[in-house]
């Protein structure tokens, strides 16, 4: 029998450190974009500080606010990028347009997701799913691996 407790208590670790999302040729860690993840919540209020007025009545511009959300994003959610090797090894970086690798910084990661808007809307949905930090189901996951 579960209880709420094991059904909805949540590891703060993985919220504030991340976790491993595996796409195969690429894997990206992503903290949680809310919960323990403290840094998240500083720097989207710090962002949004200038704009309280502006989002308070409705008229806040959409690319502005797409922008904090996106910087955001890059500083305080994904916590590394990381390219699969021929050998199976993992280096970080981030694949570039060419398939060169791109250091793993902020500018690629905006470039990535300008060119790749569909891979930023699965990251950051993935960051906000509660139940990929869940404590019983890491600890589950521990188990098995």
């Amino acid at each position: 029998m579960s209880s709420m407790y094991t059904n909805f208590k949540s590891d703060p670790e993985a919220e504030a450190k991340g976790i491993i999302h595996d796409f195969g040729d690429f894997r990206v860690t992503l903290a949680r974009s809310g919960g323990a993840n403290k840094k998240y919540q500083k720097t989207l209020q710090k962002r949004t500080a200038p704009y309280e007025r502006a989002m308070a009545t409705g008229t806040m511009d959409d690319d502005v606010a797409e922008k904090i959300m996106q910087e955001t994003f890059c500083d305080a959610v994904v916590m590394n990028w990381e390219l699969k090797q021929e050998d199976g090894s993992w280096v970080q970086g981030i694949e570039g347009p060419g398939g060169d690798t791109l250091p793993f910084n902020k500018e690629n990661l905006l470039l990535t997701f300008k060119n790749l808007p569909d891979l930023y809307d699965d990251l950051r949905a993935q960051a906000g799913k509660s139940s990929l930090y869940r404590a019983s189901l890491r600890e589950e996951a521990a188990k098995n691996s």
